[in-house]
């Protein structure tokens, strides 16, 4: 057994070696366990529970693969948002397993018991992140799978473009009363190549117009990434209000992402550089998520269920897809009644 204990650290340390020296090999193990999943379920007694742990257990190990490959290229940060975005990520990938799993060992009453727990700390969490750090957007899942086929590719700059307001002020200054643009001296073109007309500053740079609109849309998007944060608290406590197979929840928490969704439409509309190609990509899964809304109590269960299963059961006659359609039919209830919370998107 001793012997066993001092071998570990060896084998861990090969284990890293193997990941840093084959990070393009590690997707087909990856992509195993997480099928396996979808096999267990329905098969053998306690498969909810098996089935989610193997799922669970097979993104934690490609986050931990991921966080092996960022240290070797020296791209791992560890600051205080990283470690939030780090437990965050480890807890969304989990929060499954860990409602089922108390709903088995301490019935619906454990069950709601550790959602709420799960929830306040996302929420604080991610609150903490919007308002202290200043995250424009909280990404799902807070620390994105690598991109390992791009991780050696360094981010380029450009200078002529970042450097653009400075080059202007080498060139330039600004009356403060009239704030009339005046070159400099030193800066002036030959005589040959003058044309005489007033230095007009480009309307991207800074300016008090622009810094209001900016601010603007800074406190829009403050306001859109609280609302969708603080949705499923506020989802919870409807449904504790209300009951949960009402439509009172399901239609405030329709109403807190349409908002969300229409905020942030109207800060693209107003400044298309205000955020990120990632961020914008977060914002479209967002959108998609929505169709969720017809599988989620009680629109599943009063019209999305029947036109759902009568769907399954035509393509379950066509002889390759009656392999996934059939047994998916057979599970819809499972997962509709596990997955589509309206604190899962």
């Amino acid at each position: 057994m001793s012997s066993l204990l001092l071998s570990l650290p060896e084998l861990f340390k090969s284990y890293q070696a193997w990941v840093r020296k084959n990070p393009q090999s590690l997707g087909d193990w990856e992509n195993s366990a997480k099928w396996i999943s979808y096999f267990i379920a329905g098969r053998i007694n306690n498969s909810h529970v098996v089935s989610e742990l193997v799922y669970c257990l097979s993104n934690l190990l490609v986050f931990f693969n991921d966080q092996i490959i960022k240290n070797t290229h020296h791209i791992h940060s560890r600051g205080t948002v990283e470690k939030i975005k780090l437990w965050l990520t480890v807890i969304e990938y989990s929060e499954v397993f860990c409602e089922l799993s108390a709903s088995k060992l301490w019935g619906a009453t454990g069950k709601w018991m550790i959602i709420i727990c799960i929830q306040v700390f996302k929420c604080i969490s991610r609150l903490f992140l919007v308002f202290h750090y200043k995250e424009p957007i909280i990404q799902s899942p807070p620390i994105p799978v690598l991109d390992r086929k791009n991780v050696n590719n360094t981010e380029s700059n450009n200078p002529v473009n970042g450097n653009a307001p400075e080059q202007f002020e080498s060139v330039s200054f600004t009356l403060k009363q009239s704030g009339r643009v005046v070159r400099k001296v030193d800066s002036s073109p030959p005589i040959a190549m003058r044309n005489w007309k007033p230095l007009e500053k480009s309307p991207s740079f800074s300016c008090e117009n622009n810094q209001s609109i900016d601010q603007a849309i800074a406190k829009r998007q403050l306001i859109a990434e609280t609302v969708y944060i603080a949705k499923p608290i506020v989802h919870l406590a409807s449904s504790a209000f209300f009951g949960t197979n009402t439509w009172k929840p399901w239609l405030i928490a329709l109403a807190m992402d349409m908002t969300s969704m229409e905020l942030y439409r109207s800060c693209k509309v107003k400044n298309i550089t205000s955020l990120s190609t990632q961020q914008r990509m977060q914002i479209s899964r967002r959108t998609l998520v929505l169709i969720l809304y017809l599988l989620r109590s009680p629109v599943y269960e009063r019209y999305s269920k029947d036109r759902v299963n009568t769907l399954l059961l035509a393509l379950s006659k066509i002889p390759l897809a009656s392999m996934i359609c059939t047994p998916l039919a057979q599970y819809l209830p499972f997962w509709q009644s596990t997955y589509f919370y309206m604190w899962s998107s």
